[in-house]
């Protein structure tokens, strides 16, 4: 079997050694119709461009841009936006991902899609209408990625290779940025077999998503077999608010960390948050892995020995609502969920998974008394902890998403997704 490999580049550093994902099936190299937007034109940086490393130093080299200083997208680089955003502390992100011309994306396993070697992925990050960053993901073999990130410079007219960490935001409003390091990349993106994380089955099949969704990537031939269905629904589980919540818990912590690829951060949990695409065809949810595996479950990670992941009818204490709701810098004892890349507290999709789990009827015990403390989530911690399991250091740094780790994940609320999920 193959295994899938991670390399990043750092400034004043060659390609260094990161995260590798699971064996998995070879890319699907057959070939597809050809759309036209997909043929790639000589690109006006090639001669300046043809010795540069793989990921390049600057950001014209990538293939992104036709022309650098109008921002004019190169042939072949195609729009996209999950149905539902990982979380990203505000910032604005646009996506875009480059095909090679005559391939499919293996499909074989609708939870892991595989790339063709020459795939590219970018995820931009702006704040108050100015770009901070731009992540690169780029296939290189069928078992090799690399992937990188570029810091815009105050006036927007060049982005050179960063090696992470936190930077002055140059847009105006004071305060920092912090731009994801290789290993927090990894910890977010190790948890799928071919590393993306926001262009998936589930993100681009919900009732929201833009630009190269599921069902255009099927009617242009670009998938492997081709989905049955292109147009997904996440159903009730009989609180009458589940769609929402259930397709942010999905980007914001299953897609990566918390679901069955045992390479995942937080695999060891058994806590199982990713949705899975065979079920998203409008019947209830009330099944579904992110219910069964949270609700009245005890979690075994020692900082929360004892407390529940999710207590029906009582957010207060369910630990999963604490720690969604919680950033480090308040109450570092108690930690928070997602426990990298992020410092401010969604405050709109984090109520609605809240007003979710107070909907839930509570579970009678001893006689008909409401259990008590029976709600938490765990992925998180320290990564040591036997709860998130598997390792890893610290989403979408990846293009992730507001400094998450990765290129993927539009944003849209947990209240817009009621068809909705990642990102």
């Amino acid at each position: 079997m193959k295994r899938v490999v991670f390399a990043s580049v750092v400034l004043a550093s060659p390609l260094v050694a990161a995260c590798s994902g699971n064996d998995g099936p070879p890319p699907v190299s057959s070939v597809a119709p050809i759309d036209a937007s997909l043929e790639a034109a000589p690109s006006p940086y090639a001669a300046e461009c043809e010795n540069a490393a793989v990921p390049p130093m600057d950001i014209e080299c990538t293939g992104l841009y036709a022309n650098l200083a109008t921002k004019e997208l190169a042939a072949g680089v195609r729009p996209y936006a999950p149905a539902v955003p990982l979380w990203s502390d505000y910032a604005d992100k646009q996506r875009w991902i480059s095909l090679p011309p005559g391939t499919t994306i293996d499909r074989s396993d609708p939870k892991e899609w595989i790339f063709p070697v020459g795939t590219k992925v970018w995820k931009q990050f702006s704040r108050n209408g100015k770009r901070i960053e731009t992540r690169l993901f780029q296939k290189i073999d069928s078992t090799f990625w690399v992937r990188t990130t570029y810091a815009w410079n105050a006036d927007e007219t060049a982005a050179a290779i960063s090696g992470g960490g936190d930077m002055p935001l140059l847009t105006g409003d004071g305060g920092t940025y912090h731009i994801p390091t290789p290993d927090e990349c990894d910890q977010c993106h190790r948890g799928r077999d071919d590393h993306l994380l926001g262009f998936e089955e589930v993100s681009l099949g919900l009732a929201g998503a833009t630009g190269l969704t599921l069902d255009t990537l099927a009617s242009e031939g670009l998938l492997s077999p081709p989905p049955t269905r292109t147009h997904l629904s996440i159903g009730d589980d009989g609180t009458g608010v589940a769609a929402g919540p259930l397709a942010w818990i999905h980007i914001n912590c299953g897609a990566s960390c918390h679901n069955g690829n045992s390479n995942s951060t937080a695999y060891g949990a058994s806590m199982r948050l990713r949705l899975d695409p065979a079920e998203l065809d409008g019947r209830s949810s009330a099944g579904f892995d992110a219910r069964t595996t949270t609700i009245g479950q005890i979690s075994t990670t020692p900082t929360w020995a004892g407390q529940t992941r999710i207590v029906a009818g009582d957010p207060a204490h369910s630990l999963l609502a604490r720690l969604i709701t919680n950033r480090g810098t308040d109450n570092p004892v108690d930690n928070q969920m997602p426990p990298i890349a992020s410092s401010v507290v969604d405050p709109t999709d984090t109520q609605s998974v809240l007003a979710w789990i107070a909907a839930m009827p509570a579970a009678p015990v001893d006689g008909g008394n409401p259990s008590a403390p029976d709600a938490a989530v765990d992925s998180g911690g320290d990564t040591g902890d036997a709860e998130r399991g598997g390792g890893g250091d610290g989403g979408d740094a990846t293009l992730g998403d507001g400094p998450d780790a990765g290129p993927d994940a539009s944003d849209a609320t947990a209240a817009d997704a009621s068809d909705g999920a990642s990102n």
